[in-house]
This record gives C-alpha cells, sequence and structure tokens, in this order.
C-alpha cells in the first residue's frame, strides 16, 4: 500500500470512527465527521438567521471539525511515515479493525442527537 492511499484511508477510517471531545452548548464525544456534518447544517442557517447566536454555534462547529480533521490528518500521516511499507495494510488494517470494534461500545456521548447518556456508533448517527 502506498504512502499517499495508507495516509488517507487512515485519515479516513480515524474521521468516521474516534471519538473526540467536542465543545458547544452541551459537551461530548463523537467523531469528526458527524462535527463536518453539523457544520455543513448550520453554515446556511448563517444567512437565513443571521443573528449572533446562529454565527457561534455555526463557527465552533466549522472550527473544531477543521481543526480536527487537520489534526487527524498529520497523525496518520506520521503513523503511516513511521511503519514499514511491508507492513503499512497490516497496520491500517489493524487500526481500522480496533477502532470498528470500539465503535460498537457505549463510548460516544452525543447529547444533540441521542441524549445525556453514552451510545454507540449507531446512536450518534440516530
Amino acid at each position: 500500500m502506498s504512502l499517499r492511499v495508507t495516509t488517507w484511508f487512515l485519515w479516513l477510517v480515524l474521521v468516521t470512527l474516534l471519538p473526540l471531545p467536542y465543545f458547544m452548548i452541551e459537551t461530548g464525544r463523537i467523531p469528526a465527521a458527524q462535527l463536518f456534518m453539523y457544520a455543513a447544517l448550520t453554515a446556511p442557517l448563517t444567512f437565513s438567521d443571521p443573528g449572533f447566536t446562529t454565527r457561534l454555534i455555526a463557527g465552533l462547529f466549522l472550527s473544531q471539525a477543521l481543526m480536527y480533521g487537520a489534526l487527524l490528518y498529520v497523525g496518520s500521516r506520521r503513523v503511516s511515515r513511521r511503519v514499514p511499507a511491508a507492513r503499512r495494510a497490516l497496520a491500517v488494517l489493524a487500526i481500522a479493525a480496533l477502532l470498528g470494534v470500539l465503535s460498537l461500545f457505549n463510548v460516544y456521548r452525543a447529547p444533540l442527537s441521542h441524549g445525556p447518556g453514552t451510545t454507540n456508533i449507531v446512536g450518534v448517527y440516530r
């Protein structure tokens, strides 16, 4: 597996499955992909409802999503470069499998979509 493919695949796995803290009206732990989704949903509201609160919430979602996306890309690039070329595919598969199994347990806290308790990846997008 090439360095570029490994980096992007690992980034995609991390963005979709890694529980990351976010700070909003309420705090929680959700994947960066959901932060991107919230940013995409609140961005049009800044034009239809141009109040301070709407812009603040949209800005917080967007800034956190971009920050986590960039940090996860840098991290996945570092991991991809450190692993020898012969073992890159195995390393990415192991990380993806570990995060996939982890996401089936109640490790996420998504008060905006699920409620106050913990949930798994299915409950995050419910």
